[in-house]
């Protein structure tokens, strides 16, 4: 049981005896409410003199009507906060918001990369200037890399990993710039990426338009028949099914490269004739239906042991990750595209069958752009339309 021992001479401080230790403590009432005990600390860290200044420091506090506990619990939790760090603010920040899971892997994958040796410092602790510095630096870093030979934009190298990079930041540091600690705010600097504005260092970024014209649609449907034959009789061939049939799809359907990678064969409805994505940019489900090639092109998939249409050769439970299709592909017809690319070809060649924005907006899935095409349903024969409108044409001049 603890004994306290009254300290002479000094007005509520007292000496504690524990167990194995002692400690000072000062007891007293707050004005105008109850009794408190306060720990000011082990007397082998302590001098009587240093427990008596404390004391008055203490006795203050409370005839201003103020508890030294809650006044120590609230500045350790101050301290706390002021040490939180940028790992804790993506953490934070992915409970927080309704990221999709792509998304939220692709700002996980971009934060390390870019910003892991930040990750200890404390949020407020990062500078205007370090984001500065390291906005130019991730430009830096990019042009020394050799891997963009297959690039389609037209922007300066590394100018769109540097924006993409601190949109993210910029975001993070946005969810607590209202945040308090204590009276003051959590960044009381305001937010750091402020400085790319301020310096307008960075720049706008051009729109690709590149996509496949007439001649490089057959040239490419004459190298992808061209494997398949190759590789029907002498088995081996740099262009692979995989890549075949994923690039076929693209380029008959627009879709994205993620959502054609993640169509599961439970989402496939061979007859009925349509297929179901889900894992759509806008979140809103998106269903096609087969044309004859398409048709065709699942039926020779089916069948391949995965609940994924395109699976991974290392592990078909998971879907194909497409790394090094498209470099693949791209040498050997010559010329370089992207999965982009094809949705954009995709777009081009309804417009050249005379279809209208709000068509191709249709079949693309993309929001709406007006209150009117709300109205207008994405209905299955007039998708289908368009569908065999662009099949028709894409290898035919």
């Amino acid at each position: 049981m603890d004994t306290f021992t009254k300290v002479l001479n000094t007005k509520g401080l007292y000496k504690r005896q524990q167990k194995d230790s002692s400690s000072w403590v000062v007891k007293g009432r707050i004005k105008g409410g109850k009794v408190v005990t306060v720990t000011i600390g082990d007397t082998r860290l302590y001098k009587q003199a240093e427990a008596k200044q404390k004391t008055l420091d203490i006795l203050k506090m409370m005839s201003e009507g103020i508890n030294p506990n809650e006044a120590k619990r609230a500045e350790q939790e101050i301290n706390r906060l002021r040490g939180f760090t940028l790992e804790q603010a993506v953490a934070e920040c992915s409970k927080l918001s309704q990221w999709k899971e792509s998304t939220r892997k692709d700002i996980e994958l971009v934060m390390n990369r870019r910003f892991k040796d930040w990750f200890k410092k404390p949020l407020a602790s990062i500078t205007k200037q370090e984001c500065l510095n390291r906005f130019n630096q991730i430009k830096v870093d990019i042009k020394k890399n050799n891997r963009q030979k297959n690039r389609s934009s037209v922007n300066d190298v590394g100018e769109g990993e540097a924006q993409k990079a601190f949109r993210y930041l910029n975001a993070i540091f946005n969810t607590f710039i209202e945040d308090d600690i204590g009276d003051v705010k959590l960044l009381p600097k305001g937010n750091p990426c402020s400085i790319l504005k301020t310096k307008k260092v960075r720049k706008t970024l051009i729109s690709r338009e590149r996509y496949l014209d007439l001649q490089k649609r057959m040239k490419l449907h004459e190298e992808l028949k061209a494997s398949s034959d190759l590789e029907e009789y002498q088995g081996r061939h740099r262009i692979k099914k995989d890549d075949r049939d994923l690039i076929m799809l693209l380029i008959h359907t627009g879709l994205r490269l993620e959502e054609a990678l993640n169509i599961k064969w439970s989402d496939v409805h061979l007859d009925n004739e349509n297929y179901l994505i889900t894992n759509t940019k806008n979140r809103r489900k998106h269903l096609l239906p087969m044309t004859k090639d398409i048709k065709n092109l699942f039926n020779k998939r089916n069948n391949n042991g995965s609940v994924y249409v395109f699976p991974s050769p290392l592990d078909n439970r998971k879907a194909l990750s497409a790394s090094k299709i498209f470099k693949r592909v791209s040498e050997e017809v010559g010329f370089n595209f992207s999965a982009h690319d094809l949705r954009r070809t995709v777009a081009t060649v309804a417009a050249e069958c005379g279809y209208d924005i709000s068509n191709i907006g249709a079949l693309l899935n993309h929001s709406q752009r007006t209150v009117t095409e709300g109205y207008v349903q994405r209905t299955q024969p007039r998708l289908k339309r368009i569908l065999e409108d662009i099949e028709n044409a894409l290898f035919h001049s």
